[in-house]
C-alpha cells in the first residue's frame, strides 16, 4: 500500500511512504506563477499534479484540511483556496481513498506539541534521515508537514488493519 500526504497550497507538497514507512518520495505542489501586472500568484499545474498521480499511483490520501489565515489578504486566501481545492478535487478524482485531517490532529499524533514549522522539519529530517536534503531549508516545512501527514495516514491505516 502506498499512502500519499498533501500540505496543500502553492508552497505545500506532496508525499508518498510505502507501507513500510521508510521508503519516501516527496515533492513540492506543482505551481507555475503567472504574472498580472505587479503582482505574481502563483497557480496549480494540473497537468503535473496529474502525471506525479498516475506515477505514484496512491492507494489512500490523508489531506490536511486547510483554511484562511488570520491577517491574508481576500485575494490572497482566495488564491489558496483556488490552489487547495483544485488538488483536492484533483487528489479524490484519482480514485484513491481520501481522508482530510485537521492540522491539530495529526501535529498532535505525530508529536508536534508546539506546531512549528521547524518542528515539523527537525521531526521529519528524524524520522527520514535518507531524505533530510528535503528539509534543510525553512521553505521546505510543506516537504516535511507532507511527509508527516503521510506517515499519520499509514498509522491510521495499521489501526484498521487495512496492511501490517
Amino acid at each position: 500500500m502506498k499512502v500519499l500526504g498533501v500540505d496543500p497550497g502553492g508552497s505545500g507538497a506532496l508525499a508518498l511512504l510505502t507501507d513500510s514507512g521508510r521508503q519516501v518520495q516527496v515533492e513540492d505542489m506543482p505551481v507555475f506563477r503567472v504574472t498580472r501586472g505587479k503582482s505574481a500568484k502563483a497557480e496549480l499545474d494540473v497537468h503535473g499534479l496529474l502525471s506525479l498521480l498516475r506515477e505514484w499511483a496512491p492507494d489512500a490520501c490523508y489531506f490536511e484540511q486547510v483554511g484562511g489565515m488570520q491577517g491574508d489578504s481576500p485575494s490572497s486566501a482566495f488564491n489558496f483556496g483556488r490552489i487547495a481545492g483544485a488538488a483536492e478535487a484533483i487528489v479524490k478524482a484519482s480514485g484513491a481513498r481520501f481522508v482530510f485531517v485537521a492540522p491539530h490532529v495529526w501535529k498532535r499524533d505525530m508529536g508536534l506539541i508546539k506546531a512549528a514549522k521547524d518542528d515539523s522539519r527537525a521531526k521529519a529530517t528524524d524520522m527520514w534521515p535518507a531524505a533530510a536534503s528535503a528539509f534543510r531549508r525553512k521553505k521546505d516545512d510543506g516537504r516535511a508537514e507532507a511527509c508527516l501527514l503521510a506517515e499519520y495516514g499509514r498509522r491510521q491505516l495499521l489501526k484498521e488493519g487495512i496492511f501490517g
